[in-house]
């Protein structure tokens, strides 16, 4: 207790076991304590050779009471040690009166005893030498072992021999063999041997100091306290169990780092490495490569996003302040207008695309699982709004020109042609509702590479159990209509681009089919390279719409730019294909804006035929009755014109 105190414990707690001997012991404890300005925090008592059930519930409760100091008076000390470690708690010194020094305790604890301490009157690192035979306790002992062969050396065989020493000293000293004369040398001086400086009290009792021992940490015993004949420093404060595990059984040190007091290792380059685990399983590990998409790279995507946005912009802006212009209205502005909308839509899809983070514990995981679901949803809506929109206007010129060519006057409006744009985006939300609601998209991580369990390489991706399936339909959806758009295109390519647009269409439903077919198995393969199929995956999303706004618009910019739309041109046109008084009435109808206005004024005419066997669809020919009436006739266009 003398000790402790002076390297700074504060308290101290007893436990000893229901015998005579051990209670006698710890019962000194208290006034010790008092003596040298301790605390003491409890005294408690155990029944007579306690197992570890029964000390377990005590060390919990010297846990929540964490004294600097436990002084343990049992006759087995393993179990004692066994429910410490079992509760994960030691105090900052662990003290027996007995066990210490002990070949079967040593050898069963291994390790674990170290920093334990103990007390006795000898021990064989005692740092003395017998003033007879000039042997050290070592030396003693080491011949003890030899002539018993004996494994452990017990204070009573010491304590024994040096009475020989004592005697020869006395006699030495006294120079007589008077009994009386010796006995009163012996009890009034001091006797070095290698038991220790050996002297007695007025009652005869051997007034020698009990001994602080201690295991260091390679296992050896070392005497401690009193100083003057200690072999050691005292080690205090005992490590925790994790911190000793960490020290002795972790990749902790031999990774780079140093264990902290509570058992966790400290790396050295904090920047490249970082410490996982505990006690035993404590070490540094190279930090985590989360393969996330590069920096540099999401800023290009964010590029491509604002690219289209800038774009979209400025053609909204010019089809509004060409609006009247005859070109514009023959390309049918509202779905010019739902066009540029699609592509807007489907080009935002590259922004959630770019959203990342770490497992599924991430703060921000409801945010990522959002983002995942959001790629398809952007994508798949804005592609219907697109396609559905160029749909409609190839189709809206097919039927005008199948109706004018069986003889009949038919008029196409605009809800006509809606009903397809809206079956359209109501297979394509079924397939996405699905999807959101049997089997979701969400952020999952694997792991590519680990140390010991800890990851340190892995890669994110969104995932699904059955996602593929409704992926699969909604790509697959979407290639049967860019399929069949190909074919309209095909069938209404006889007919005049000024009208029509087929050619125009024409390349960008193909340029959307081939990006799409091509697009989806090559991201396939580059999936586990974040960068790659990152930009694989924007890019196609990029040139998907950027190139359908720039052959949709770019044809039509470039012509209103070289004043090519102008009414004398789409006239010339027309007159180019049929005489002169027919098509001119035409003109005028085409000044209303519309390719069903300029059918209406082509088959209102009561002399006009569509040409038939031989003659193509696009030639129109007059009766003779027309031709004698258009010597006479003036058809009257922005003036009297003849």
């Amino acid at each position: 207790v003398e000790g402790l105190a002076g390297v700074g414990a504060k308290s101290i707690a007893t436990v000893w076991e229901n015998a005579s001997f051990t209670r006698g012991v710890c019962a000194a404890a208290p006034s010790l304590a008092e003596t040298h300005q301790l605390q003491l925090t409890s005294a408690q008592e155990v029944i007579n050779t306690p197992n570890i059930t029964v000390l377990e519930p005590v060390v919990q409760k010297l846990a929540e009471e964490d004294p600097d100091v436990v002084v343990t008076c049992v006759y087995d000390c393993v179990p004692w040690m066994k429910a410490m470690r079992n509760v994960n708690w030691s105090p900052k010194a662990q003290v027996f009166t007995v066990c210490v020094g002990l070949h079967g305790f040593a050898e069963e604890m291994g390790p674990d005893a170290e920093y334990i301490m103990g007390v006795t009157p000898w021990e064989s690192s005692l740092d003395i030498r017998d003033a007879v035979t000039g042997l050290s306790a070592r030396d003693f002992a080491d011949m003890f072992q030899q002539e018993t062969s004996d494994v452990d050396v017990p204070f009573q065989a010491a304590s024994a021999a040096s009475v020989i020493s004592i005697a020869v000293q006395a006699l030495e000293g006294s120079d007589t063999t008077d009994e009386v004369a010796l006995s009163q040398y012996i009890a009034s001086n001091n006797f070095k041997t290698f038991y220790g400086d050996v002297g007695f009290d007025s009652n005869g009792q051997n007034n020698a100091r009990f001994l602080l021992i201690q295991y260091d940490t390679s296992g050896i015993v070392r005497t401690v306290f009193p100083e003057e004949t200690s072999s050691g420093p005292i080690l205090y404060p005992m490590p925790s169990w994790d911190r000793r595990d960490c020290i002795r059984l972790s990749q902790c040190n031999t990774s780079g780092g140093t264990c902290t007091e509570e058992g966790k290792c400290v790396c050295q380059i904090s920047d490249k490495y970082h410490a996982v685990g505990s006690g035993e399983t404590a070490e540094c590990v190279p930090n985590e490569r989360l393969n996330f998409i590069s920096t540099s790279l999401l800023g290009v995507g964010y590029f491509l996003v604002s690219v289209v946005l800038v774009l979209a912009v400025g053609i909204l802006i010019w089809v509004y302040h060409h609006r009247k212009n005859a070109l514009v209205k023959v390309s049918q502005p509202l779905f010019l207008t739902l066009v540029v909308l699609g592509s807007v839509i489907s080009s935002l899809s590259i922004i959630p695309l770019g959203l990342e983070t770490e497992y599924r514990d991430s703060y921000d995981i409801n945010i990522i699982d959002a983002a995942c679901m959001a790629v398809p949803w952007l994508w798949g809506i804005g592609f219907a709004v697109t396609f559905s929109a160029l749909f409609a206007k190839v189709l809206r010129v097919k039927l005008l020109y199948t109706a004018a060519s069986k003889m009949k006057r038919r008029k196409i409006e605009t809800k006509d042609v809606l009903s397809i744009m809206v079956v359209v985006l109501v297979i394509e939300t079924s397939i996405l509702l699905s999807f959101q609601f049997v089997s979701p998209l969400k952020w999952e991580r694997e792991v590519l590479d680990d140390i010991n369990g800890i990851a340190i390489e892995s890669v994110g991706h969104c995932e699904s159990e059955s996602g593929w399936w409704f992926f699969a339909s909604l790509v697959g959806f979407n290639i049967l209509c860019l399929f069949y758009a190909l074919i309209l295109c095909f069938q209404t390519k006889h007919i005049p681009s000024d009208f029509s647009e087929s050619s125009h269409i024409f390349l960008s439903v193909m340029f959307m089919f081939q990006v799409l077919v091509l697009a989806v198995p090559v991201s396939a393969m580059v999936r586990d390279n974040t960068n790659v199929f990152y930009f694989m995956r924007a890019g196609a999303i990029f040139l998907q719409n950027f190139t359908v706004l720039c052959i949709i618009f770019g044809p039509k910019m470039y012509r209103i730019y070289k004043k090519e739309d102008s009414r004398a041109t789409i006239r010339r046109h027309l007159m180019s294909k049929r005489p002169q008084s027919s098509a001119l009435r035409d003109v005028n109808a085409v000044s209303k804006g519309s390719v069903a206005s300029v059918e209406e004024g082509m088959n209102s005419h009561p002399n006009v035929t569509i040409a038939r066997n031989g003659e193509s669809s696009g030639g129109f020919v007059e009766n003779d009755s027309q031709l004698r009436d258009s010597q006479t006739r003036r058809v009257s266009f922005n003036g009297s014109i003849p």
